[in-house]
C-alpha cells in the first residue's frame, strides 16, 4: 500500500512539474509576444510621427509659397490701382466722394 501511495505521489508530482513547466513556457511566450507587440507599436508610432512631421513641413512650405505668391499679386494689383488713380485723379476723387456719401447715408443716424 505504501508503494502504491508513493507511486501516486510521484505521478502527481511529475504532473505538477509538467504543468508548472507548461505554465512557465506559456508565460515566456506571452512575455515575448508583448515585447514584440510594444516594439512594433512604438516603431509605428515613431514612423507615423516622422510622416506627420514631413507632411506638416511640406504643408508649411506650400503655405509659404502661396503667401509669397498672393503678396506679389496684391502688390501688383495695388500698383495698377495707384496707376489708374494717377491717370484719372478727378474721376477717382468723385468716385471716392460718392462711395463715402452712400456709406454715410446708409450708416448715418436717423432723427
Amino acid at each position: 500500500m505504501a508503494s502504491t501511495m508513493d507511486r501516486g505521489m510521484t505521478e502527481t508530482s511529475e504532473k505538477m512539474s509538467d504543468e508548472m513547466q507548461q505554465l512557465k513556457d506559456g508565460f515566456s511566450q506571452l512575455r515575448a509576444d508583448v515585447v514584440d507587440l510594444f516594439s512594433h507599436a512604438f516603431g509605428w508610432g515613431k514612423s507615423g510621427a516622422s510622416v506627420a512631421r514631413d507632411s506638416a513641413s511640406e504643408a508649411m512650405d506650400s503655405l509659404k509659397s502661396k503667401y509669397a505668391d498672393l503678396k506679389a499679386r496684391g502688390s501688383d494689383q495695388l500698383e495698377d490701382f495707384e496707376h489708374k488713380i494717377e491717370e484719372n485723379p478727378l474721376a477717382s476723387a468723385l468716385i471716392a466722394f460718392g462711395v463715402g456719401f452712400l456709406v454715410a447715408k446708409l450708416f448715418g443716424r436717423r432723427h
